[in-house]
């Protein structure tokens, strides 16, 4: 999907969840059979915030990443949640006025609330902040996540009385399941946070504080209810505002203070690389084409050394270039005293001259670059001076299982390969971008044949 439906996509959900908003108000303010008591009244108002928060959230994350799982479970989250409350609504009204289709119409109203809610909460909790499970292992918990709300939602359309002993089990199974997951989820954000950077756990530990509330609202409600049945109603509703909303409210934390996604930098970004990428793309064809049209006029045939010169070059002017956009775009678009921009701007240029002469670094560029790239699970660049076989260097999780892979070629010199998994995402890779990466690990073979032998890094 592109990154364009993918945002008219999630800007329509959110729009249809202001929208359902605005009919669930005037559908609940009728004279009704049974008026809203007041706990239900503070019910639909945690409904309301908790859906355009997870929609607004949602459409945010979709609008740069259209691909983005918690993106997707978020902007139908709040959907699914605003159109249970319109659905119930009309439940109640046509009760009243007996109007048809009341009675299917309040099923469907619970299927997308218990859908709604109980969906971020579980499998948003496992796939943040990547969209992605951790590994294999945890995918377990995502299958109880789904199985719970199936076994919840069989249970209560069974015997929605609850004195069938037999649907009463099913639902029982299904909020222990449910409660599991999202315990899960809650050691996922844990594992994530011991494994990330200083960013990143900034980023994570909204939504893990987040988390913790939910896992322990959640274990609250089974208390009471195995304790004091009379505090069910007042606990369960006390557990849906504060857990529906806090985990929207963590991602947008998230987002909008620590720059999650780097939303805030995006246009920045895109301003700067899209006119360095046209720049320095014009520069390698017009010096290739011009030395490989004077080396033809002295020698008679084409010769490699007019792509190490014209690569050098680009080498060369990739800094300054870059530098000179980047101030211009920060000139028009961001306050010049910014400290991380300018410490950033000092580290690029040292990386890039070490990029360039230090093997090492530039074939780890190559795979980490490679990765995210391609959005792929894992990759690994395996260099035949390795003495064990073993990868030289990995990005992601890499399992061993390649799904493409291409040498190291420099003339009739083959220094290695680099191996990618499957993609994130289930699609198959192209000619096109198997061609792409082999003109790049050829790119870095021959400057790793230009430097120092690179040595493997344990």
């Amino acid at each position: 999907m592109t990154q364009r439906r993918a945002r008219n996509i999630a800007w329509a959900c959110f729009g249809l969840t202001v929208l359902c908003i605005a009919v669930a108000v005037f559908l609940l303010a009728q004279p009704l059979k049974q008026p809203l008591t007041t706990q239900d009244v503070w019910s639909v108002v945690g409904a309301f915030i908790g859906s355009v928060a997870f929609s607004l959230v949602g459409a945010l994350i979709l609008g740069r990443h259209p691909r983005h799982a918690i993106g997707w479970t978020f902007s139908f989250s709040g959907l699914a949640t605003c159109l249970a409350v319109v659905c119930a609504g009309y439940g109640e009204v046509a009760d009243t006025y007996s109007l048809p289709f009341a009675q299917p119409v309040s099923q469907v109203a619970y299927v997308l609330l218990q859908t709604g809610v109980f969906a971020p909460l579980t499998l948003g909790l496992l796939l943040f902040p990547d969209g992605a499970l951790l590994s294999r292992r945890w995918w377990p918990a995502a299958i109880a996540a789904v199985l719970g709300l199936v076994l919840r939602l069989v249970g209560d359309t069974m015997d929605p009385t609850g004195q069938d002993p037999f649907a009463d089990g099913l639902d029982s199974a299904g909020v222990l399941l449910t409660v599991a997951s999202a315990a899960a989820g809650l050691a996922s954000l844990a594992v994530r946070w011991q494994r990330a950077g200083s960013i990143l756990r900034q980023q994570l530990k909204w939504m893990t504080a987040a988390a913790a509330v939910v896992v322990i609202a959640f274990g609250g409600d089974i208390v009471a209810n195995l304790w004091n049945r009379a505090l069910i109603h007042d606990l369960e509703f006390l557990v849906f505002i504060v857990s529906y909303i806090v985990i929207p409210v963590a991602a947008g934390a998230s987002i909008l203070r620590y720059g999650l996604y780097e939303i805030d930098l995006i246009i920045n970004r895109a301003i700067v690389y899209v006119v360095l990428t046209a720049i320095l793309a014009g520069v390698y064809a017009g010096f290739t084409a011009t030395l490989q049209k004077l080396f033809i006029a002295l020698t008679g045939q084409s010769s490699d050394a007019a792509i190490i010169i014209t690569v050098a070059l680009i080498a060369t002017l990739f800094t300054p270039v870059r530098n000179a956009l980047q101030r211009l775009v920060d000139s028009r678009f961001k306050d010049t005293r910014d400290l991380v921009r300018v410490l950033s701007s000092l580290e690029s240029e040292v990386g890039a001259v070490v990029d360039v002469i230090y093997g090492p670094r530039l074939a780890e560029r190559l795979v980490r670059t490679a990765r995210d790239g391609a959005d792929a699970k894992g990759a690994a660049l395996f260099l035949n001076s390795s003495a064990n076989g073993e990868p030289s260097y990995t990005a992601g999780d890499w399992t061993g299982d390649a799904e493409l892979e291409v040498p190291l070629r420099t003339g009739d010199r083959e220094l290695g390969r680099i191996a990618l998994t499957a993609r994130r995402h289930g699609a198959p890779y192209t000619a096109q971008e198997r061609e792409r990466l082999q003109r790049a690990a050829d790119m870095v073979a021959m400057g790793l044949s230009l430097g120092r032998e690179p040595q493997p890094v344990g």
